[in-house]
């Protein structure tokens, strides 16, 4: 991915994904940086976890993995999505 992004611009991405502002930049500096950590202590799946637990994200563990992997291999399609210009593919929602 070729475009940096700054806290403000990626803040306003999400809150635009949203429809509504769910997020402040001072927040997601702080998300960022838990992320840092997460992945200096366990990798990836670390980051994962985390992110899942600040967001209290209710998705399935490995739908999330393999949306980060595909993002990971194709960059653009998580700046696309970002940008609104393409949509995630809804999946089932994790059983609790």
């Amino acid at each position: 991915m070729n475009e940096n992004l700054s806290m403000k611009d990626l803040t306003q991405m999400i809150n635009g994904i949203m429809g509504q502002k769910v997020l402040s930049e001072q927040q997601l500096e702080r998300i960022m940086d838990g992320a840092k950590l997460a992945h200096q202590k366990g990798g990836m799946p670390s980051v994962l976890e985390y992110l899942m637990k600040v967001t209290q994200a209710d998705v399935d563990m490995k739908d999330l993995k393999k949306f980060a992997d595909d993002v990971q291999h194709n960059p653009n399609m998580g700046m696309d999505i970002l940008k609104g210009n393409k949509n995630i593919k809804p999946n089932k929602r994790k059983k609790r």
